[in-house]
């Protein structure tokens, strides 16, 4: 009998799994069930229920458990027997669909009709699933490194873009936002699947330009693709990026895949900079420069072209009433491109980002982006970083360069210093008269003395000032000039062997914290200073003339320190150190080293024991490594513990809350100490003439010609008379606001300057050789201020 299309409408839907798994047991099934049925009602009427029925009724009760048990066994055994034939089925037909679509793909290159390229795009790029499955890596080692041949998904684009077909391209545009879109509205089931899927599309060389329809950028729908994974998944993707080398698997036939896989497959192994070496070993990353960016450099330029092409493209902007409508490029804000979506892209990157932190693949510079260090807008960034919900490029601080992070921090402070002085007016309206700056009053001759009874009066509102410094019994105003004297001078002071808090290796000439049992409390107390001249040089934007390890800088952020640190502060026992690893364990029995270090305590010899019981405890060739380990936590932790947290203190105290956080242990130390560059060529070409003076004023030109001359000591001496400091600034020379001015005609006058804003005052000498000697009679009585 037919059904109505009517009744075919209303009749409830059923599940098409459903259907199929009952399929081979519906005779049978619905026979058990009517029959079992027919008993089931006839042992429940009333008329058996009687005595005389009693027989039949009990008769009856067990034909009906007989019958539901019979019943339930074959639906259990029809059931099992759908469901594996159902999942035989289903694994037999992905099998199949993966290998159709990896022969489609390995056979694609062998077509010649733009037609036939277009429908075998169309069978691997079918879902997201089917594309993960299409590129399998054959070679079982470098399977366990990475699922997907990254060798057959570039030979496949390099065929299609090489080809150059405009319908094939257009093809694989369609395609390519079809299965990105699809992995955002229904990703796979398999998060394997969904990983092999985002390797294959990300190696397509154009996936950053491709647009939806509305003129909406895919490759964002891709990134949160990436972020929707679980966090394990998105450690394994990461390992993907950084060792799926489809040049590993180039050379088939001989054994040279086969052995670098075993040895990648080993390196998954090991974390930290073992890691690093292996893949280095392995992967190129051992050199500098381009080696060290592949194969994990490329995943990341990937994301990082699309930030610069947003960024640039909203930074032209064409100016009112500009002559032809000539482009200009202009500051811009993350919030003003968010509509991008490009937090995600650079949310993907802060993954890559950590990853690398972990294992150390790339440099960490590769991470700098340089068309948002050359347009981010710092003034309207900064302040919507601090906002509880703001977006800005500042939240990502690797993207940032540490001349980028040097003017947030500046940009920081002024606007501290800019909320503290307006708190100090209104304060001043209701308690009194106060002073709007930090002002210390100093004696040359008693410079700590001095600044620590100032700033220990000071609370810690006070230190967000802007720093005023007056040498007592000169005339100088500061206006930067003198504070940058100041530091300079004590710091000399405090690093200086009269203290005993500081001591430098004779080697390295770095200095590293004095081992002491029980440091005094004025120690402490000129340790903590030491911390907040730091802070407060950073805070007020100059630059120190300090030698400190690169281990403090990692320990103020909060890094931990390694045995490679140890070369810094002490080579001697670095080396050391080094050579106990070498030796043999006969060659250790007769050494009879301990577990014990001996230290000089301000003149007397102290021991400490590095693990209980550590005198009585040789060192073996077993335990060799954690003697070398407790050494080195010694030297960086515990002959320091106390002076450190002092140090970290009085730094925090200043700088604790701000961006410094966020910046790295090299960039820090560029942020405090400057760049050590005496580039005077880029300081020539950077350098403004004022008074009637240009670069082609001949005392000018003699100018450069006797500096170019002069020793890197000489350099240093001229910095410092006309700037008041002989560091360079993060960027180079080239950063410095160096000006020129013309101070009169010829004369025996000296030259002169206003080191508050980086003025060289010349007179216009009519030889070079009384340049010369006017200029180093200058430098070298540089020390002191007047007014002039």
């Amino acid at each position: 009998m037919t059904e109505s299309p009517e009744a075919s409408r209303k009749r409830p839907r059923t599940d098409r799994r459903s259907r199929h798994s009952d399929a081979p047991s519906t005779s049978r099934g619905m026979t058990t069930r009517s029959r079992s049925q027919s008993i089931a009602q006839l042992s429940a009427r009333p008329e058996l229920e009687s005595g005389e029925s009693a027989g039949r009724y009990k008769t009856l009760q067990t034909l009906t458990g007989r019958a539901a048990a019979k019943r339930s066994a074959e639906d259990h055994s029809a059931s099992s027997e759908a469901e594996t034939e159902g999942r035989v089925c289903k694994e037999e037909a992905a099998g199949a669909c993966q290998d159709n679509c990896a022969l489609a793909c390995r056979s694609i290159y062998k077509l010649t009709s733009d037609s036939d390229i277009a429908a075998r795009l169309k069978l691997v790029f079918a879902d997201p699933c089917t594309l993960a499955h299409s590129f399998p890596q054959t070679v079982t080692a470098l399977a366990a490194v990475c699922p997907v041949d990254v060798a057959d998904v570039r030979k496949m684009y390099a065929f299609l873009f090489g080809r150059g077909s405009a319908t094939v391209l257009e093809e694989l545009r369609r395609l390519t936002i079809a299965a990105i879109s699809t992995m955002g509205l229904d990703p796979c089931d398999e998060h394997d699947n969904q990983m092999n899927a985002v390797l294959v599309l990300l190696l397509n060389p154009k996936v950053t330009d491709y647009v939806h329809g509305n003129g909406a950028y895919v490759f964002p729908d891709l990134c949160s693709a990436i972020l929707a994974l679980a966090p394990p998944q998105r450690m394994t993707l990461m390992r993907y990026f950084a060792l799926a080398d489809g040049s590993v698997s180039n050379s088939r036939g001989n054994g040279e895949p086969q052995r670098a896989a075993s040895a990648l497959v080993s390196g998954l192994a090991l974390t930290g900079k073992a890691f690093g070496v292996a893949v280095a070993a392995n992967g190129g990353f051992a050199g500098s420069s381009e080696e060290n960016t592949a194969p994990f450099g490329h995943f990341i330029r990937i994301f990082q072209s699309y930030i610069t092409s947003i960024t640039r493209e909203a930074a032209r902007r064409a100016p009112a009433g500009s002559a032809g409508g000539e482009a200009v490029l202009q500051k811009v804000s993350l919030h003003l491109i968010n509509s991008c979506s490009l937090p995600a892209v650079a949310q993907c990157l802060t993954i890559m980002n950590n990853y690398n932190n972990t294992h150390k693949l790339v440099p960490y510079s590769v991470f700098y982006n340089d068309a948002v260090n050359e347009h981010i807008d710092i003034k309207e960034d900064v302040p919507r970083f601090r906002m509880p919900e703001g977006v800005s490029f500042c939240s990502y601080p690797f993207l940032l360069s540490p001349t980028t992070k040097s003017e947030v921090i500046r940009i920081e402070s002024v606007i501290m210093m800019r909320t503290e002085l307006q708190d100090s007016f209104f304060r001043a309206m209701f308690s009194g008269v106060t002073c709007p700056y930090l002002v210390l009053e100093v004696r040359r001759d008693s410079l700590v003395r001095d600044t620590l009874y100032q700033l220990d009066l000071k609370l810690s509102q006070d230190l967000r000032k802007q720093l005023k410094v007056r040498f007592v019994g000169e005339e100088g105003v500061d206006e930067g000039g003198v504070q940058k004297e100041f530091f300079q001078l004590i710091v000399r002071d405090v690093f200086s062997s009269k203290y005993g808090i500081f001591k430098a290796n004779e080697e390295s000439q770095y200095h590293w914290f004095t081992p002491q049992t029980n440091p005094t409390t004025d120690a402490l107390e000129e340790m903590r200073l030491t911390g907040q001249l730091i802070g407060l040089a950073v805070y007020n934007a100059v630059i120190l003339d300090i030698h400190l390890p690169p281990a403090m800088y990692k320990k103020l952020l909060g890094i931990p320190v390694d045995r490679d640190d140890l070369r810094e502060v002490d080579p001697a026992l670095h080396h050391g150190l080094t050579q106990l690893t070498l030796l043999s364990t006969e060659e250790l029995e007769f050494l009879e080293r301990t577990f014990e270090v001996e230290y000089d305590d301000m003149g007397k010899l102290c021991t400490f024991e590095l693990i209980p019981n550590g005198a009585s405890t040789l060192v073996t060739a077993e335990n060799r490594d954690m003697f070398i380990d407790k050494y080195v936590d010694f030297v960086f932790n515990s002959s320091c513990a106390k002076q450190f947290a002092e140090f970290k203190t009085g730094f925090d105290r200043i700088c604790g809350m701000s961006y410094v956080r966020f910046m790295r242990p090299p960039e820090l130390e560029l942020l405090v100490c400057g760049c050590s560059d005496l580039d005077f060529g880029a300081l020539e070409g950077s350098t403004i003439y004022d008074g009637g003076y240009s670069k082609h004023t001949l005392v000018i030109k003699h100018f450069w010609k006797v500096v170019g001359e002069f020793s890197d000591e000489l350099k240093r001496k001229l910095l410092f008379f006309a700037t008041s400091s002989d560091r360079v600034p993060i960027g180079g020379l080239s950063k410095l606001h160096f000006v020129i001015a013309k101070n009169g005609g010829d004369s025996d006058r000296l030259p002169t300057s206003h080191t508050c804003f980086n003025v060289l005052l010349l007179p216009e000498y009519s030889t070079i050789e009384k340049l010369r000697e006017r200029l180093l009679t200058a430098i070298h009585n540089s020390e002191g201020f007047g007014m002039i």
